[in-house]
């Protein structure tokens, strides 16, 4: 995952951020449970927001208990504990999509980092085969993003939307596998939840591919590196408003497929991430662009 679905703490409540802190630090905790303490330096705030998103649906409220940090025995921590499988979903996404994007790395990078990149790959891959025998279709739905992916970069005809649809289909899946492993506050609308949900992940996993893509373009511009705003069909003269439109369309799309959704226990957190945080986030992320690369050549 990129990182980029996060709280903007600013504009929480205090209850509402120890909520969102304590199935953060729950999800560090079911990593180290379920593969190795070291797992959990790869915890994401993307991970963190699946597992509240599958929290929110659930029947039974999480309970919180008071513990200690995993990596620093001397800070309090709180931490969400569910009889659901919600923790350990996010916990299966973050291994395996850790696996993958350090197979990415390996493709792309200079040989002086695929050399430690190397050295890692056992342990990442130990913990991806561990998630795959529990989550199967998590692996197939991943591996196949990442194998579109670079298909869809290789394509001399590659457009922005074919760039940005593996990375929206694999979380269109994975929102959409909720339902299925999750008792639900609405049990009788599993099958409407379902298609809200898989519309949710489909349009994040585009905003997050593009707000990345955006994030990364002076670098990409610079390396040569493959980056859907740099090819020939993105405008060149008005590039920072062909991105911004291109993001608000992902997100808008986004809040109103969550909308459908029957308001939960977190509503007010998961609607500060997609109205206040990703807001936040893009137009900083626009704001630092450099105007001189719009008239760039393609």
């Amino acid at each position: 995952m990129f990182g980029y679905i996060k709280v903007d703490r600013a504009n929480l409540l205090g209850k509402e951020y120890d909520a969102y802190k304590g199935i953060y630090c729950a999800l560090c905790k079911q990593l180290g449970k379920d593969y190795s303490i070291f797992a959990g330096f790869i915890l994401s705030y993307d991970c963190t927001f699946y597992a509240m998103l599958a929290l929110d649906l659930a029947e039974k409220p999480p309970c919180y208990n008071d513990g200690r940090c995993r990596f620093n025995p001397f800070k309090k921590c709180l931490y969400a504990q569910s009889e659901t499988k919600a923790l350990s979903l996010a916990a299966a996404l973050s291994v395996i999509s850790a696996y993958y994007k350090l197979l990415d790395n390996i493709h792309d990078s200079p040989w002086y980092k695929r050399i430690a990149y190397r050295l890692i790959q056992p342990f990442f891959a130990g913990w991806r085969r561990k998630a795959a025998e529990k989550y199967p279709e998590i692996d197939r739905s991943v591996k196949k993003m990442l194998d579109n992916q670079l298909s869809a970069e290789r394509d001399p005809g590659c457009l922005l939307d074919m760039a940005a649809q593996p990375t929206a289909d694999m979380l269109s899946e994975m929102c959409a596998l909720l339902p299925d492993n999750i008792p639900l506050r609405e049990p009788l609308k599993i099958e409407r939840t379902k298609r809200i949900l898989s519309s949710v992940g489909y349009y994040m996993g585009r905003w997050i591919y593009l707000v990345d893509a955006a994030d990364d373009y002076n670098k990409d511009r610079k390396s040569g590196g493959f980056n859907p705003f740099l090819l020939s069909s993105a405008p060149s003269d008005n590039l920072k408003e062909y991105i911004e439109g291109s993001l608000n369309h992902a997100l808008s799309e986004a809040l109103l497929s969550y909308g459908l959704l029957d308001r939960g226990r977190y509503d007010s957190i998961i609607m500060n991430v997609l109205r206040v945080s990703c807001v936040n986030i893009q137009n900083k992320i626009i704001s630092e662009f450099d105007i001189d690369t719009n008239n760039t050549e393609n």
